[in-house]
């Protein structure tokens, strides 16, 4: 693992600061948004949304379904959310996501995606188109 490898991105939402939270906590919102590739889907996401529960997204790329895991490890209601990341593309368990919302105003809130623990340049730049599709869709969500 190198611990200087890694992903970090920001959008602007059209969306409250507890909208845009509690979307990354509810499978059926994640759903709509936990898409990596253009043309893809997201059939399967279950969540045990608290410190120490699990979830489970897969992603499906034309037939193929990759399956995501991890446990979250912070959750700070509308500020922070913190969770392992495991996928056939990052498997060092050292991997973490931390999501910051922080409000503009009541209606915009500013996502940033921070996702760190890469064993490769490769698998960070993997992650980085990912997550970059999936912040994008997230973006315009709630439009």
């Amino acid at each position: 693992m190198n611990k200087d490898l890694k992903v970090e991105l920001k959008r602007t939402v059209h969306a409250s600061q507890k909208k845009c939270f509690d979307a990354w906590l509810h499978a059926e919102t994640l759903k709509g948004f936990m898409i990596a590739s253009q043309g893809g889907s997201c059939p399967t996401a279950k969540v045990d949304a608290r410190v120490g529960g699990a979830f489970l997204i897969v992603m499906k790329v034309g037939e193929k379904e990759i399956p995501h895991s991890g446990e979250y490890k912070a959750i700070d209601p509308h500020h922070r959310i913190a969770f392992t990341w495991l996928s056939p593309h990052q498997k060092a368990p050292e991997s973490l996501v931390t999501l910051d919302f922080r409000k503009i105003d009541e209606q915009t809130t500013e996502l940033t995606l921070r996702h760190v623990g890469f064993e490769t340049e490769g698998a960070r730049n993997g992650h980085e188109g990912g997550w970059t599709v999936i912040m994008n869709t997230f973006e315009g969500f709630f439009k």
